[in-house]
C-alpha cells in the first residue's frame, strides 16, 4: 500500500523521511523514502477562505455600510494566489490521488489540522486518513508518533473546530473592521478582532487607571533591631493614617510587652515546567525578550530536535516512564549525574495526564545540545535548568515572625531565609542564617514615623500582558464566567498571543517603550468610541467562543448550533458599532502610519482606508496579508 505523509513544511518532511524510512531521495515538491513512502509538504497555509466581496461586492470595501454585516456559512475555499503555492498545492493533490493511505503529519494541534483539512477539502480527494501527533522531533519521538497514529476520524471534531475558528474570526473581524473604518471616516484601516480587541482594551484600561491615579501619602510607625529588622505597626488592610493620627499613636506608646517569636520551616517545590506563555513571560522579565522572539527561538530549537513542541498550553507531562532513558542521554552533565546517582525522581505533581491536552510541557529531548550559541544557547539553558530542577528535592525556607504589643497596638517583623538549597542550587543561590529569631525585646530601638504613598499599577510589559491574557478570568465577576474562562485558559492561545501583541503594534494601537506596552491615541479612541459593554471588548466573549469550539471538537455541540450563536453575535456587534461609532478626532488620525512586514517577502505592508498592501508587489510578491486576527 502506497503511503503519503503530508507535513507542514519541507524540513519536517525530511525529518520524518529520515526517521521512518531511513533516508530519502529528493523529488519535485516531495521526498521519496528509502522504503517507498512519500513525504510532501505545505508552506503553512496553502488554502484560505475566499474574499467575501468575491461572492457579493456589497460585502467589501466598495459596498455601503448599510449592506453590512454579511454572514456566510461554510465559506468557500481557494488556493492562495501565489505561483509557488499553487504549484505545491497541485503536487500535494496529485500525490494524494495516487496514494492509498494519507498520513496527516502537519503540526499536532487545531491549526495544524486545519492547514491539512483545507487542502484535503478543496482537492475533493477521498482517501483513508491517519493522524500522526508528533511532540518530539527526535527520531524516537517521530517513530513513536508513527506507531501510535490514529484513524483520521478521531480528529473530525478538531478539524471542524479549526474551520469554525477561521470563519468566526473572518466574519467578526471583517464586518467590525469595515464598519468602524467607514463610520469613523478613518484614513487607515481600524482593525477589530475577537482576541485583538479585548487585548487592546486591557492595555487601554490599564493606562487610563495609571494616568487618573491620585497617590495618597500616609504614615506608619516602626522600630528596628540591631540587625535592621523592621518592626512596623500592624494596621487593617487599606487603612491609611494621616501624619497627625500616626503622631498621636506614637505619643501614646512606651510600654512594650508580650514579645513573641515563631519560626516555621516551609518546603518549596521546584517551579512548574514551562508552557509557552510562561516561558515567554520568564524571558521577557529576565532578558527583556519579546514574546515573538521567544516563540521563534523555541521553534528553532524544536526543529533542531533539542526541545519538545513549543506551542503548548500545559505545564505537565503525561507520564514519567521515558524520563530515565532521557536523563541517561545527558549523563555527562554534572547536574544529571547528581540526579541519577541520588535516585531523584521528578516532582510527582508535574506528572498529570488529565492536564495534558494537545501537548506536554516544553522540556529537553534526548538529543544533547552541542555548539549552540547566542540566544538559542540562552533559551536552551533556561529550559534545561527548569527541567532538571524538577528532579531536585524541595528547597526549605525558614520563616520567622516576631511581634510585641505596646498599649493596644501590635508591631510585627518578618524574615525569610533559605536554609536548604534543594532545587535552588541550580540557580546559584546560597543558604543563609536568620537573625530575627535571636532578637530580644531589648534589642529593638526607638520608634519613628515613616512616610509612605500608594502606588498606581505598573504599565504592562509583554510578560505581564501575556500573563493577563492567559489568566483573564480575573477580569470577570461571575463565578460561572470565571470557571469558563479558566477552562479555556484565557483569551487567545499559546500559539497566537505573541502574534496578537505584534499585530496591535503594527496597526498603531499600542507601542513598546523600554519593555513597556502603552496604548496610542488611536488605540485609545478605538476603545473609547464604543460602550463599556461592547461585545468585542469582553474577555467573556472569547471564553464563550473557545468553550463552544472545544465542545465542537469533542462532539458535544453541533456545527449548526455554533453558526446560530455566531450569526447572533455578528448582528449584535454590528448594532453596537452602528449605534456608537463617531468620526475619529484629529489627534487619533494624526497618529503615525502603521507599517507592518510582509510575511513572505519581508518588505513593508502599508494600510489605507481600503486594505493592506504589500510594497513588494511590483517585485513579484503576491502575498495579501489578512486584516483579521485569530
Amino acid at each position: 500500500m502506497s503511503k503519503l505523509f503530508v507535513c507542514e513544511k519541507p524540513s519536517v518532511a525530511r525529518d520524518l523521511a529520515t526517521a521512518i524510512s531511513g533516508g530519502y531521495k529528493e523529488a519535485e515538491g516531495h521526498y521519496v523514502g528509502n522504503d517507498g513512502k512519500i513525504y510532501t509538504f505545505a508552506f503553512g497555509h496553502l488554502v484560505n477562505c475566499v474574499s467575501p466581496e468575491s461572492i457579493n461586492e456589497d460585502w467589501g470595501w466598495k459596498g455601503n455600510v448599510n449592506t453590512l454585516p454579511f454572514f456566510i456559512k461554510n465559506i468557500p475555499l481557494t488556493v492562495i494566489n501565489n505561483p509557488g503555492v499553487k504549484k505545491q498545492y497541485k503536487t500535494i493533490t496529485t500525490l494524494m490521488k495516487q496514494s492509498e493511505l494519507v498520513y496527516i503529519a502537519t503540526d499536532a494541534g487545531r491549526e495544524g489540522e486545519h492547514i491539512f483539512r483545507k487542502i484535503y477539502s478543496l482537492s475533493g480527494v477521498q482517501k483513508p486518513l491517519k493522524r500522526m501527533w508528533v511532540q518530539d522531533m527526535t527520531k524516537e519521538g517521530i517513530v513513536k508518533a508513527f506507531k501510535n497514529a490514529k484513524d483520521g476520524s478521531h480528529y473530525e471534531g478538531l478539524a471542524i473546530a479549526g474551520k469554525l475558528r477561521e470563519e468566526s474570526d473572518l466574519l467578526i473581524g471583517m464586518n467590525g473592521t469595515m464598519m468602524v473604518t467607514k463610520l469613523s471616516k478613518s484614513p487607515k484601516v481600524l482593525s477589530l478582532g475577537r482576541v485583538q480587541t479585548p487585548t487592546l482594551a486591557m492595555v487601554v484600561n490599564r493606562d487610563k487607571t495609571i494616568e487618573s491615579f491620585s497617590k495618597v501619602v500616609h504614615y506608619s510607625i516602626a522600630a528596628t533591631d540591631k540587625k535592621e529588622a523592621k518592626f512596623e505597626l500592624v494596621l487593617d488592610k487599606d487603612t491609611h493614617l494621616t501624619k497627625d493620627a500616626a503622631q498621636s499613636i506614637l505619643n501614646s506608646l512606651g510600654s512594650r510587652m508580650a514579645f513573641d517569636i515563631t519560626t516555621k520551616h516551609k518546603q518549596e517545590k521546584p517551579e512548574k515546567l514551562f508552557d509557552l506563555t510562561e516561558l515567554q513571560k520568564y524571558m521577557n522579565e529576565k532578558y527583556k525578550w519579546s514574546a515573538d522572539h521567544t516563540l521563534n527561538t523555541t521553534q528553532a530549537l524544536y526543529e533542531k530536535k533539542y526541545v519538545t513542541y513549543p506551542r503548548t498550553g500545559s505545564q505537565y507531562i503525561a507520564n514519567d516512564s521515558e524520563l530515565p532513558s532521557l536523563l541517561e542521554k545527558h549523563a555527562g552533565h554534572e547536574w544529571v549525574k547528581n540526579i541519577i546517582s541520588n535516585g531523584y525522581n521528578i516532582e510527582p505533581s508535574f506528572v498529570d495526564p488529565s492536564k495534558v491536552t494537545d501537548h506536554e510541557a516544553i522540556i529537553i529531548t534526548s538529543r544533547v545540545a552541542n555548539n549552540l550559541s547566542g540566544d538559542e544557547a540562552t533559551l536552551y539553558n533556561v529550559i534545561f535548568t527548569r527541567f532538571l530542577a524538577a528532579f531536585y528535592p524541595c528547597a526549605v525556607k525558614e520563616e520567622t515572625t516576631a511581634s510585641f504589643m505596646d498599649q493596644e497596638h501590635t508591631f510585627k517583623a518578618k524574615e525569610t531565609v533559605l536554609i536548604e538549597l534543594g532545587w535552588r542550587e541550580l540557580y546559584g543561590e546560597t543558604i543563609s542564617e536568620g537573625s530575627l529569631k535571636h532578637t530580644t525585646l531589648n534589642d529593638i530601638g526607638e520608634y519613628s514615623l515613616i512616610q509612605k504613598e500608594t502606588a498606581p499599577p505598573k504599565r504592562y510589559t509583554e510578560g505581564t500582558l501575556l500573563h493577563d491574557m492567559k489568566h483573564a478570568a480575573k477580569f470577570l465577576d461571575e463565578a460561572s464566567d470565571k470557571k469558563m474562562m479558566k477552562a479555556v485558559e484565557g483569551i487567545g492561545t499559546t500559539a497566537t498571543r505573541a502574534a496578537i501583541i505584534e499585530k496591535l503594534v503594527e496597526r498603531g494601537f499600542i507601542e513598546k517603550k523600554k519593555n513597556q506596552i502603552i496604548s496610542t491615541p488611536l488605540g485609545r479612541e478605538l476603545i473609547e468610541m464604543m460602550p463599556e459593554d461592547f461585545s468585542l471588548y469582553s474577555v467573556k466573549l472569547t471564553a464563550f467562543f473557545e468553550t463552544m469550539l472545544s465542545q465542537v471538537e469533542h462532539g458535544e455541540l453541533k456545527e449548526e448550533t455554533f453558526y446560530e450563536e455566531l450569526e447572533g453575535l455578528v448582528k449584535r456587534t454590528a448594532e453596537e458599532i452602528k449605534g456608537n461609532v463617531k468620526q475619529l478626532s484629529s489627534t487619533a488620525t494624526q497618529a503615525k502610519e502603521s507599517v507592518s512586514v510582509c510575511p513572505k517577502c519581508k518588505k513593508p505592508v502599508y494600510e489605507n482606508s481600503k486594505a493592506y498592501s504589500c510594497s513588494g508587489f511590483k517585485d513579484g510578491c503576491y502575498c495579501h496579508p489578512k486584516m483579521t486576527d485569530s
